[in-house]
């Protein structure tokens, strides 16, 4: 698995635009949610994000926006974004599947734990077979700001353990191998 932590940014809007749009080249297949945060499963938060003309990323902004302009002091730049790509041998994932490693990845950075009410709101997006991005915003539910440290290194250790645990394509392992 490749991990790839992106530069944060100020608001979810832009982002979840581009993720639920048609790409910079069309390769965005199919965009929807495959995972949430704790209290919102991901049929909660579709349903939260509708609008009269169907499912509304404006309103899936506001939702992962609520507790950011709620807070006292949030960060300045209070959205996360980190994609999760598959090695090209490995085969492809259930919705399902990639929901839980998105759970897996945000608690393994401190945004939030799988039953943790007061954890930072956050969604996965899949648009294709192979990845998915994981949007979330830096303020917990109680209003207190959710810092992720060392999140670069956490995501690669998780990422190693997901590749022995799900039997995918180990990075890494042909350059160890090699070595010895």
């Amino acid at each position: 698995m490749i991990c790839r932590i992106r530069r944060r940014s100020a608001r979810p809007l832009d982002l979840l635009r581009y993720l639920f749009g048609p790409g910079e080249r069309g390769e965005h297949d199919n965009p929807r949610l495959v995972g949430a945060w704790a209290r919102a499963a991901v049929g909660g938060v579709h349903e939260l994000a509708r609008s009269a003309q169907g499912f509304s990323v404006v309103r899936l902004s506001r939702l992962l926006d609520q507790p950011v302009a709620a807070a006292i002091s949030p960060p300045r730049r209070p959205v996360w974004h980190c994609s999760v790509h598959n090695h090209p041998a490995d085969p492809t994932l259930s919705d399902q599947q990639w929901g839980a490693i998105a759970a897996e990845f945000t608690a393994a950075v401190g945004l939030a734990s799988p039953a943790d009410d007061a954890g930072a709101r956050w969604v996965a997006v899949r648009h294709g077979l192979d990845h998915i991005h994981i949007v979330a915003t830096l303020v917990g539910q109680d209003g207190a700001t959710v810092w992720t440290r060392n999140d670069y290194h956490r995501c690669q250790r998780l990422a190693r353990d997901l590749e022995r645990r799900l039997g995918l394509f180990q990075l890494g392992a042909t350059s160890a191998r090699n070595a010895a």
